[in-house]
């Protein structure tokens, strides 16, 4: 039985964590005849100083078990341990959280998430919508954590639109495992102290179908978003889509793909003053770092101040595709004359393609990489490029 066959053969629902489901919680059947209940249902006070930890996981877990959206009304919300959910069966329904403008207030100092879910069996339809902020306090490790941890269990189909996290002691949001299919939207990742997003493959489960809509990645100590593998120093997602948003002025890359983007792209992306722990001109800077191969379109970088001399640098062994692209550079960074579209480096499988860019070429002497740029504009080490022709090159 093929993976998809098998994902669609479960059907029942179950939950983590009945037993702590304390009697002032609404049953599921009750609770689901509301028109919509409230985390206030399950014992949350949002005042900003109570504890609403254990509320919060009593609500996911009766939406959970029931197959329900539990509303989080407009307050600050204290959460002083995780929010921890697990399944213990199937879940099939849609379920999760609908928030009015909710903030939840981490004071966790000991390393653990804010919020955990963690799938042990098939899991589904999970939403986290409505506009919610998780302002952490730096003695979390993560701002959310989605995680599936075997390649015989999966945590999918899932949607997270309108989430803000900052300031996480570690990654702003970490999925991690077989967690695929899904979709983050209309979200904010930002002055968190090492990467705003992680997408990690772990325990030899795949994160695959990955869609990240109008998101945005600024001010991180590492990365602004990275695809990486948590099972070896090569490999992870190859299918991270995103569309539109912007990373801008984190220490490192604003984008890290590990192992590119295969049949995925990056669309109308737009990225500012990454690598700010690098000097304007440094050959290691970039606003996107990838092995592999590469597809972006329409996607624009820019640099006064920090180290991002190209919009794109890595090793590359396969196609890389750039449509539509731009790379522009004012201030300390135009000073240098270094800035660059693309720096070309890898073997003599891989090829750069440059279509209608600008911003121009550099090449890693002896690398064997071959390029193309059909009417593009820049310098390139076989002299400025023709917007009304096609120049080519091997490094």
């Amino acid at each position: 039985m093929d993976r998809r066959s098998f994902l669609t053969a479960g059907s029942g629902v179950a939950v983590a964590g009945a037993a702590a489901i304390a009697a002032l919680t609404p049953t599921p059947a009750r609770a689901a005849t509301k028109a919509s209940p409230t985390v206030f249902d399950y014992g949350a006070v949002g005042d900003g100083n109570t504890d609403d930890s254990a509320a919060f996981a009593r609500a996911l877990a009766a939406g959970a078990a029931g197959g329900f959206m539990v509303t989080v009304p407009a307050a600050t919300y204290a959460i002083r341990n995780t929010i921890d959910w697990t399944s213990s069966g199937d879940v099939g329904r849609v379920w999760g959280l609908n928030s009015q403008g909710a903030t939840l207030q981490s004071y966790i100092g000991n390393g653990t998430p804010v919020m955990r879910l963690t799938s042990w069996n098939t899991v589904r339809y999970f939403r986290l919508c409505g506009g919610m902020s998780i302002s952490c306090s730096g003695g979390e490790n993560y701002g959310l954590h989605i995680r599936a941890l075997s390649p015989t269990v999966y945590f999918y189909n899932f949607l997270i639109d309108g989430l803000t996290v900052e300031r996480a002691g570690t990654h702003g949001v970490l999925f991690e495992g077989d967690v695929f299919e899904f979709t983050v939207a209309n979200s904010y990742f930002q002055d968190n102290k090492y990467n705003g997003m992680t997408l990690a493959q772990s325990k030899n489960g795949v994160i695959s179908t990955v869609n990240l809509t109008n998101c945005f990645f600024n001010q991180n100590g590492q990365y602004g978003m990275a695809c990486v593998n948590f099972d070896g120093q090569y490999g992870g997602p190859t299918d991270v889509r995103v569309y539109g948003g912007y990373a801008r002025n984190n220490k490192s890359y604003g984008f890290y793909y590990n192992n590119g983007t295969g049949q995925a792209a990056l669309h109308q992306v737009g990225f500012e003053n990454n690598c700010t722990g690098l000097s304007p001109g440094d050959p290691n800077g970039a606003h996107v770092y990838a092995l592999v191969s590469m597809n972006m379109k329409d996607c624009s970088g820019y640099n006064q101040t920090g180290g991002a001399t190209y919009l794109l640098r890595g090793w590359f062994m396969s196609l890389v595709n750039l449509d539509g692209c731009t790379q522009g550079a004012g201030s300390t960074m135009a000073a240098t004359g270094k800035s660059r579209l693309v720096q070309a480096n890898g073997n003599s499988s891989g090829h750069i393609y440059m279509l209608n860019s600008s911003g121009g070429i550099d090449t890693v002497p002896g690398s064997g990489i071959t390029w193309e740029a059909k009417n593009c504009q820049g310098p390139s080490p076989l002299g400025n490029l023709n917007i009304r022709g096609v120049m080519s090159g091997t490094a």
